[in-house]
């Protein structure tokens, strides 16, 4: 990758400004799926199957019909010129999923019928009178049920529930406990998922033989591509279009039944028609997430560090039919296993199940909160174990900077961190709060007070090789200078509310030295910008800065030819800043963009000899050092680079209740270069309540009959304003260096740390009376209270 040719001194980069796009968000000018009506639309509802698994006998109309304005219902069995979802998973068990429910249904929620009618209400009465005729099949609920040996099965081709089986036995790991000490413990993180503002949403409108969706997808190129695979149409006729979205978090990385079948409705039709999903239906049929236990031991030394680790991750999938994910957070989870610790080995297998609950699938953090819960419980047992404190056990086996570049023994290649130096600046600012609080609290005998430090390490940009099959990890990026001097950049990343459309105005107005106000991005459209990914993973940052650093390298290098031609100056000797092409050690000597750009696209007749007309540029940018595939132990470097973070909580524990309180939060966290301070606080604070959320409130409950028993936010319980504590974030800049401006990813950040920060600060503020291992979330007042003795 050549040099910018321009000052050394960032003149955006880290800037506190606001981001652009607030404006639209907070005027009301902002276009959402819900907003988006078109002449003639009609509204869909889907029939949901209310039994978790049964044959599917038949579908009658009923008196749906009766219903003004109503056509439907629309079944599988009409669907013929539809084709399955591709699987290109080589390995799990293939699984068909078709966009309405085939013969049989496995979980409450999953599509059979849908209806459309001028209104949404009108198409759900008609929902309400159709006569569906189901079979109840014995339902497959826990894990444990679904590994018996007479388990029902789900997939009547199968022999039996298992959807990945992926044993891993390391000799070299099972050799560290010969003669040591084991420590070991079951550690499940409870089933939730991501609760965006708003909702999935899908309009389709075929015009002219050519399709246009409106998406609330995370990759707007991936699902074109899939409804290409999914129905008779070209790629070419296709168009997705991605409008503002209220939040994603993963949950709208999936491609979805639903986002086939209103476009299909559209092309049957010749109508307009539009879904916006309801609070109820996301509850049960948008992909669940997190329902993953880690059974693991660790083999310790007399001084407290961890020789290794072994153990198995048992997942709950449901009814593994979400795509592209699935399995995959789990194997994030055994990849993440080790956290930032000097573990020497590792032996962690994975088993993934199908069970008659929603599907699950990609969710904030996306495995890595799960291992962070075992392997800082395991922190904190090894201690106690060992009478080391907490906090010394962990520095005893933190990744320093004397280790970096680092391997850990789950393959993760570690070029750069913070992690020593992040956690004792949260050790020192937590051991003062939690004296603060607890005079605060004294007078108060039923309330204790306690505090807890962790740390974690996240993989950002993952190759998607591993989860599809297809694909990898690049991005695209297209910029193109106007006659005015304006700069329009295309990307292939999509945002769903992160602050995207700002960092990439940030940075090209640092590689291009032009004002912010000179730059609009496109983005979340298929006809406009450059096939890419989409956003997820902590990717878009990264990978979205090195295709753009790559377009502005060659279109800054056209730039300089033409401004050196008019200055009659050398390419070499002209630099970049502040809106202008200037020689260098002449001030005097410059010409502006908009001179450079009329050059290239009006005044041709100005062009140096050789220089086409034009001024744009396009890149791909695929990042290095990334594996796809891992060895039999496991071992993979599936990500571009690595963030790290310590995290502390300081919470109070109502002895009599046993009702868990955070009082306060800290986090020193570490993203390489902050490209833009107020988003990062941003993302790292969304993402800790979000995690204070799956660590107390958030649990997706079934009965012992597999009915869902959350399906409204009554059951379901998020973490409003007073479970929120104040935060305290603490910025380390540590520099990917092999990542474009050292960036690496800031949007799964905050939701690693909370589960396990707030399990050790409840047994730290309840170890004068004694309290057994907290080894579950959520972490509820019953929960606490049947562990504390006598209570």
């Amino acid at each position: 990758m050549g040099s910018i040719p321009m000052t050394a001194r960032p003149t955006h980069i880290g800037a506190l400004v606001a981001r652009v796009e607030d404006d639209r968000l907070l005027s009301g000018a902002a276009r959402f799926a819900a907003d988006i009506s078109l002449p003639g639309m009609l509204e869909a509802a889907f029939y949901r199957s209310p039994l978790p698994h049964a044959r599917i006998e038949a579908v009658g109309i009923g008196d749906a019909l009766d219903v003004p304005g109503v056509s439907g219902p629309f079944t599988a069995a009409d669907m013929t010129d539809v084709s399955p979802f591709p699987d290109f998973d080589e390995f799990a068990r293939p699984v068909r999923i078709f966009p309405l429910a085939r013969e049989r249904v496995r979980y409450v929620g999953a599509p059979i019928a849908v209806v459309v009618a001028d209104d949404r209400y009108r198409a759900e009465d008609a929902c309400e009178l159709l006569e569906v005729d189901l079979d109840p099949l014995d339902p497959v609920v826990t894990t444990d049920a679904a590994l018996a040996p007479d388990a029902p099965l789900l997939y009547p081709d199968w022999p039996d529930n298992v959807v990945i089986d992926f044993p891993v036995d390391n000799p070299d790991a099972n050799a560290e406990f010969d003669g040591r000490m084991a420590v070991s413990g079951r550690y499940e993180v409870g089933r939730h998922t991501g609760v965006p503002m708003e909702t999935r949403g899908v309009v389709a409108e075929f015009r002219e033989g050519r399709l246009t969706v409106w998406s609330t997808t995370q990759f707007p190129h991936i699902a074109r591509t899939m409804l290409s695979y999914c129905l008779p149409l070209d790629e070419n006729d296709i168009r997705v279009i991605v409008p503002d979205v209220g939040g994603g978090f993963g949950v709208k990385a999936e491609f979805y039944p639903e986002e086939v079948t209103i476009p299909w409705l559209a092309m049957r039709l010749g109508r307009p028609v539009r879904w916006i999903e309801d609070r109820r239906e996301h509850l049960l049929a948008t992909c669940h997430a997190r329902d993953l236990v880690l059974d693991i031991e660790a083999a310790v030394d007399g001084d407290g560090r961890f020789r290794a680790v072994r153990g198995m991750a048992i997942q709950d999938l449901g009814a593994a039919e979400m795509y592209p994910y699935g399995f995959s957070p789990a194997f994030t989870a055994i990849g993440h296993i080790t956290g930032p610790y000097r573990i020497p080995h590792q032996s962690v297998g994975l088993v993934a199940v199908a069970t008659n609950k929603t599907p699950c699938g990609a969710y904030r953090g996306f495995g890595i909160p799960e291992a962070a819960f075992a392997i800082e419980r395991l922190m904190d047992k090894a201690a106690d174990r060992l009478g080391i404190g907490r906090n010394e056990i962990r520095r005893r086996n933190l990744i320093g900077q004397d280790d970096i570049p680092y391997t850990t023994s789950a393959g993760a290649i570690i070029d750069s961190g913070s992690h020593r130096e992040a956690f004792e600046e949260t050790v020192r600012v937590t051991a003062e709060r939690v004296e603060h609080w607890r005079a605060d609290l004294a007078h108060d005998s039923r309330i204790k007070v306690g505090s807890g430090v962790v740390n974690y390490l996240e993989g950002v940009t993952p190759t998607y090789y591993m989860t599809t099959g297809h694909w990898t990890a690049f991005d695209s990026c297209s910029m193109r200078v106007n006659p005015d001097g304006t700069v329009v950049v295309s990307v292939g990343v999509s945002t769903s509310g992160q602050g995207l459309e700002s960092m990439l105005v940030t940075l090209t107005a640092e590689a291009l030295g032009v004002r912010r106000e000179q730059v609009r991005v496109v983005m979340g459209d298929t006809d406009r910008t450059p096939y890419g990914l989409g956003s997820w993973g902590s990717r878009s940052t990264n990978v979205a800065s090195g295709a753009l650093r790559i377009a502005s390298d060659l279109l800054l290098d056209k730039a300089t030819r033409i401004a050196g031609h008019l200055l009659e100056a050398s390419p070499e000797d002209i630099e970049v800043y502040d809106g202008a092409l200037s020689v260098r050690g002449s001030p005097g000597a410059s010409v502006t963009w908009q001179q450079v750009a009329t050059a290239a696209n009006i005044r041709t007749v100005d062009l140096p000899e050789g220089v086409e007309p034009g001024l744009e540029a396009s890149a791909t940018y695929e990042p290095p050092g990334i594996e796809h595939v891992p060895d039999e132990f496991g071992r993979v470097n599936a990500a571009a680079t690595y963030t790290n973070a310590s995290h502390a909580a300081v919470v109070s524990v109502d002895t009599g209740t046993g009702q868990v309180r955070v009082l306060e939060y800290i986090v020193a966290h570490d993203c390489g270069t902050v490209i833009n301070p107020q988003i990062v606080r941003g993302q790292v604070v969304g993402g800790i309540a979000q995690g204070i959320g799956g660590a107390l409130l958030e649990q997706l409950h079934y009965d012992e009959w597999g009915n869902p028993q959350s399906t409204s936010f009554l059951d379901y319980h998020l973490p409003g304003a007073t479970e929120i504590p104040a935060m305290q974030v603490l910025h380390f800049e540590s520099p990917a260096p092999e990542m474009p401006w050292g960036a690496k990813g800031a949007g799964e950040a905050g939701i690693i740390g909370p589960a396990p920060a707030i399990a050790a600060a409840a047994e730290d503020a309840l170890s004068d009376i004694g309290i057994a291992e907290i080894n579950r979330t959520p972490i509820t007042a019953p929960y606490v209270l049947g562990l504390i003795p006598g209570s």
